[in-house]
């Protein structure tokens, strides 16, 4: 015997989940939410750990991105907006450079 569901049980978890779907709709049921990280979180953790850091404090000390901020991001809370998407390019690129530039103040 093999343990697959029966067409009665798949029937049954579909009328389930449509009724699921009509309470939610109509405001009566909260579903949990899922943050799915987009492909910016994964480069975001993937490019801070590559170089070196081991937590977002020491990044925020080199490079001022706060870490609460840089959390969000490497989290999928929050997406980097344009400017800061070019900041992290130009930090994966040379990010020596960016240490010595910003060291050296305006």
């Amino acid at each position: 015997m093999t343990d697959k569901p029966s067409v009665m049980n798949v029937g049954d978890a579909i009328i389930e989940g449509l009724e699921e779907a009509v309470a939610w709709k109509g405001g009566e049921l909260t579903l949990p939410v899922l943050n799915i990280p987009d492909d910016y979180a994964i480069r975001i953790r993937a490019m801070r750990k590559s170089l070196g850091f081991r937590s977002r404090e020491a990044f925020e000390k080199a490079y001022g991105i706060p870490a609460k901020t840089l959390q969000n991001w490497e989290q999928g809370r929050v997406r980097p907006d344009q400017t800061a998407r070019a900041f992290l390019r130009v930090i994966e690129a040379d990010p020596e450079s960016v240490r010595r530039a910003l060291a050296s103040g305006l």
